[in-house]
């Protein structure tokens, strides 16, 4: 046994299986015993402070992305999330304008509307007279997501599915920290795939919508101020490389940071079925997506279960944390769901509450400098989604005969949600009154 294993020995019991399965509890015992431990299976280190990790998150300069040893690095090339000072500033600052909420409330929110208005009429068309069936995940959550990231981006809505194709090879190689070079190998292909698909777009043979982020890089219009343009020196437009990484990235995390938070906050709220039959009272009654209860269940279901559960840094020096020495270049893996467990922040972690003051202190959406660009994205369709849901689909509960819950160690979430709905039934499965 290694020095490291002997001082950190639920480290050294940590598995990826046991990470994916259920999370939550191994992150409280470290937090109390080995706030920051090693995980040789891993071959990093693990925080699952909130303050800790928050500290680090800040800390560019001492905890960078900059790493060659970066698996997204790898396939996608250098982007916002790989780089850090003024690099990192210089590629958001092209791609942010698009991702401000009144930009999107703008430009976007039509389109989620009738996308939901098309996949709930498709639903409603499924159903049988006692009511319908339907994976709530590849039915609503799935096809919602990459259509919308598809008209930011300014891409043809028919193009989805190759799109789909090409993001669930980027997940597999990005949550492949058993080092399989076949999975990497798909995932660095499907890279290529992408580029050779959208250079055509960038390069003006293809047209994209006016407003779409595609037709700003080619513009060379400043994100921040539309109509004006990116000054030469330190705001140097971004060469078609660098333009295709960024875009690399903005579609990968426009489908999986959205499908898969509306897949976990389905899920959850139909897990506690008095807050199901509140919601679904709320939304039918009308009121306006983003307020009343519908806000708290959104920022709470991140917080109880966030999509993504970690972000690695890689120390630029020799550092320690809480007396641990922690040498340069070693990886520092920040559990971003085990921070937002910490009963030092959150009163009773486990527990689901929308009326929880401080949910929106979760660290779903990272934090820092590479905090998630589509964060207002994620919220809005979020919104509109679960509102139309629950508004629009009666007696809406979990199926029993299709049982799932969340499953990952990187990106959780659980592989389906099915359900059922009938004017018959409450959320609960109980059947209302004649």
């Amino acid at each position: 046994m290694s020095g490291r294993s002997e001082r950190f020995p639920l480290g050294a019991m940590l598995t990826f299986e046991a990470l994916a399965d259920d999370p939550y509890p191994i992150f409280h015992e470290l937090r109390r015993a080995e706030p920051v431990t090693w995980a040789p299976e891993l071959g990093m280190w693990l925080l699952t402070r909130r303050d800790d990790i928050v500290a680090v998150l800040a800390n560019w300069e001492r905890f960078t992305t900059d790493s060659p040893e970066s698996t997204i690095r790898d396939i996608f090339g250098s982007h916002m999330l790989t780089t850090d000072g003024d690099e990192q500033i210089r590629y958001k600052r092209r791609f942010i304008g698009p991702f401000r909420r009144g930009r999107l409330e703008e430009n976007l929110l039509g389109t989620v509307r009738g996308v939901l208005d098309d996949l709930m009429r498709e639903l409603e068309a499924d159903a049988h007279g006692d009511g319908g069936r339907a994976d709530l995940r590849a039915r609503i959550a799935r096809p919602l997501s990459v259509r919308s990231i598809c008209r930011v981006l300014g891409l043809p809505d028919g193009d989805g599915p190759r799109l789909l194709a090409w993001y669930d090879h980027f997940a597999a190689a990005l949550e492949n920290f058993a080092g399989d070079p076949a999975v990497r190998a798909t995932g660095k292909k499907a890279a290529g795939e992408f580029r050779d698909y959208v250079t055509p777009f960038l390069r003006g043979a293809r047209e994209v919508p006016a407003g779409s982020m595609i037709a700003a890089l080619r513009s060379d219009e400043d994100p921040y101020r539309p109509g004006h343009h990116v000054a030469r020196g330190g705001g140097d437009p971004l060469s078609e490389t660098e333009m295709v990484a960024n875009l690399l990235l903005v579609l990968f995390g426009g489908i999986e940071t959205t499908e898969s938070m509306i897949g976990n906050a389905f899920w959850a709220v139909l897990s506690h079925p008095g807050v199901a039959e509140r919601l679904a009272a709320e939304s039918s009654g009308g009121t306006r997506a983003g307020g009343g209860l519908l806000s708290g269940v959104i920022e709470e279901s991140m917080r109880w279960e966030p999509a993504v559960q970690s972000c690695m840094r890689w120390a630029t020096e020799d550092v320690e944390i809480r007396g641990v020495p922690i040498a340069r270049g070693e990886i520092v893996h920040c559990m971003l769901g085990a921070a937002n467990r910490d009963p030092a922040h959150f009163a009773d972690p486990d527990r689901f509450d929308p009326e929880r003051p401080n949910a929106r202190d979760h660290l779903a959406f990272g934090a820092g400098r590479h905090f998630c660009l589509g964060a207002s994205l994620s919220r809005i369709e979020a919104e509109q989604a679960l509102t139309r849901v629950f508004g629009g689909l009666p007696g809406l509960r979990l199926d029993a005969d299709r049982p799932a819950r969340p499953f990952g160690h990187e990106f959780r979430t659980p592989p389906t949600v099915w359900v059922r709905w009938g004017s018959r039934h409450r959320p609960d499965n109980r059947p209302l009154p004649a």
